[in-house]
């Protein structure tokens, strides 16, 4: 089976190959072309040569093709938006705009060295596909901050992590981009969130009673730390 399909993104339009035939994906790809392989009978041919499968044709929507195709022309995925801003993964261009605060620990470091971010982009969102992602106010398209899922624990629950930067704060924007985060979570992995900040941090844990999470009795840390927990309706 082959099927063919148009991405317009941003304009510009992208051709799609899915097919469960090894070497019409081969030769896709040798050409340039964005391809999903169709891994739905035992049967088939091995599908190495494509990164992305799916069961059957319905499964390969709009929005599932909009990213294949974002990841393999390196345009960054769009994780939501709200009213005043827009919640995307980090670019190498953005390396530019990330301003550094005294608090930043070596982890910030990676989102304003260019080469770091370059390795950041291509193994967090390639291998992973979630982690920190920018912030960006929609008015003036500026980064603004980060936020987004850090890891995820051995039982399966996603730790929500965000960063508004100085200039930023007290405007409501972490409490935008969080609810941003928690959706997407919520329509993509359906699964608890947890957070974790210092006991003294009042601003912090004022955002997150507002956004719905509950202190967990049980997990005060000897360094001062509480846990919140997050779990979607």
């Amino acid at each position: 089976m082959v099927l063919e399909q148009e991405i317009i993104i941003e304009g510009i339009p992208y051709s799609v190959v899915i097919s469960d035939e090894a070497e019409t994906l081969l030769a896709a790809k040798a050409a340039g072309r964005v391809i999903v392989g169709m891994a739905g009978k035992k049967e088939n041919p091995p599908l190495s040569m494509a990164r992305y499968l799916v069961e059957s044709p319905e499964a390969a929507d709009n929005l599932y093709l909009e990213r294949v195709v974002r990841r393999q022309a390196h345009l960054p995925w769009v994780i939501g938006e709200s009213r005043r801003i827009l919640l995307r993964e980090f670019t190498c261009e953005d390396a530019n705009q990330v301003l550094q605060e005294p608090e930043d620990q070596d982890a910030d470091r990676v989102f304003y060295e260019p080469d770091r971010l370059l390795a950041y982009i291509e193994n967090q969102y390639g291998l992973f596909e979630y982690g920190l992602w920018a912030v960006v106010e929609k008015e003036r398209g500026k980064v603004i901050g980060k936020a987004g899922i850090t890891r995820v624990d051995s039982q399966g629950q996603m730790e929500l992590a965000y960063h508004i930067f100085r200039p930023y704060r007290r405007q409501g924007y972490g409490e935008e981009a969080c609810r941003i985060v928690l959706q997407y979570v919520k329509e993509e992995y359906d699964c608890p969130v947890y957070a974790v900040l210092e006991a003294e941090n009042n601003a912090s844990r004022t955002l997150l009673e507002k956004l719905g999470f509950a202190v967990m009795e049980q997990k005060y840390s000897e360094s001062g730390h509480l846990y919140y927990l997050y779990e979607p309706c």
